[in-house]
């Protein structure tokens, strides 16, 4: 079996962990799954970073019991709205005399893409290399063994909040881990729930969880456009708790359990018992008014994004689907009756096609496993060379350690 890779999607209402391997012929399996309540992250923002870094530690526990493994670091998601995508391009000169392209050719034009102006509150997350051009040549996904004198790399340089990530970092090192590399979520969502000619054509990606919404686009493989609103599903939770004066756990209950848009003929409604404030006495709801509760919020949800993909003028460019993912609102009866009226597109909902893990709610930790798994070659600089530079500037401390006590 092949190496592990650890996925890790720290959300608003829990922390995802899934463990992947690969077999001898290329199949990727899903050998561990962690689910732990999160209470430290508000709106995608770490709040708290000690309770972050127990929910962390009791999600990873749960996936090494279920693989039987013992892990020690993983790949983190960041949520597509706190980055910023800059286009930029990268050129070097093949160092071999024979003029072979090696991988440490394509290491050094990444980081030569690197090389851009950014403003202080903002750290380079990842390079993503678009196509690379060899001599004049383009449309080379992976030029490692051709021959040419000239490289150029048009890439994508995927940078984020400095204050997010060191804090999103400083929970994962607090549970004991490493981090092998921060995934964009929608390019890892996207692994797991879109298809290829959804990508190429032209697709919306939303990521709905319990405190935000991801937005992405798809175009011609690759990412045009990201957004975050700060809309999820615990709004529609905090509304139903409002509307029939219930608490927050009760309302979360009649969601999981009600949960729909559709409403039914008043001649048909049986009472729905529930739980009042107070917690003496019960009370009762219908159907009907829980749906008018529900399509409220989610209709408002849904406008904004249409809103946004309006604002930034790529929704000609959605030639294909809207696919709904995550745990926010994919549950939800009528959910997609309601998104293709307000998108004027086919919508579907996006799941994982793992066995184990196909449902909405795993669908970013899903992805970052994937999104490693297909694209390790071409990523150099996050996963070979800072890992190795790390490493050995680990040894090198230790070594310091080991030789000072002679000298001291």
């Amino acid at each position: 079996m092949g190496d592990l890779i650890v996925g890790l999607d720290i959300g608003t209402s829990k922390v995802c962990t899934i463990i992947g391997e690969g077999d001898k012929t290329g199949e990727l399996h899903i050998v561990g799954i962690g689910y732990y309540p999160s209470t430290g992250v508000k709106k995608g923002i770490i709040v708290d970073i000690d309770e972050t870094a127990y929910s962390i530690q009791k999600s990873v526990e749960q996936a090494e019991r279920m693989a039987n493994r013992k892990i020690s670091s993983v790949y983190l998601k960041i949520y597509g709205g706190l980055t910023t995508i800059y286009k930029n391009n990268g050129v070097v000169a093949v160092s071999r005399e024979d003029r072979e392209i090696t991988r440490q050719d394509v290491e050094r034009v990444l980081q030569a893409a690197k090389i851009i102006a950014l403003p202080s509150d903002k750290q380079i997350i990842d390079v993503i290399p678009l196509e690379y051009i060899v001599d004049g040549y383009g449309e080379i996904k992976d030029p490692v063994g051709m021959s040419g004198i000239r490289l150029e790399v048009n890439a994508a340089v995927v940078t984020g909040s400095v204050t997010a990530i060191q804090n999103m970092e400083k929970c994962v090192r607090k549970a004991g881990l490493e981090i092998d590399g921060i995934i964009v979520g929608p390019l890892a969502t996207s692994e797991a729930v879109l298809l290829k000619d959804e990508k190429e054509l032209g697709v919306a990606l939303i990521d709905v969880g319990a405190g935000v919404t991801d937005i992405s686009v798809f175009k011609n493989g690759g990412l045009i456009y990201s957004s975050m609103i700060a809309v999820g599903g615990w709004h529609i939770t905090n509304d139903l708790s409002v509307g029939l004066k219930i608490s927050f756990e009760e309302a979360e209950n009649i969601k999981k359990k009600y949960g729909t848009l559709e409403k039914v003929d008043p001649d048909r409604l049986e009472p729905i018992k529930i739980a009042s404030l107070a917690g003496k006495s019960k009370t009762t709801t219908d159907i009907n008014e829980i749906a008018d509760i529900i399509e409220a919020r989610v209709s408002e949800l849904l406008t904004l994004v249409y809103e946004r993909l309006e604002e930034a003028g790529v929704l000609e460019d959605i030639v294909t689907n809207v696919v709904i993912t995550g745990g926010g609102i994919s549950f939800l009866k009528g959910s997609v009756e309601l998104a293709q009226k307000i998108f004027d597109r086919n919508v579907r909902i996006g799941s994982p096609q793992n066995i184990g893990v196909a449902t909405p709610i795993y669908s970013a930790g899903v992805g970052v496993v994937k999104y490693v798994y297909n694209n390790r070659r071409f990523m150099y600089p996050s996963t070979s060379t800072d890992k190795k530079e790390k490493k050995n500037s680990r040894l090198l401390d230790k070594l310091k350690e080991i030789f000072s006590d002679f000298w001291a």
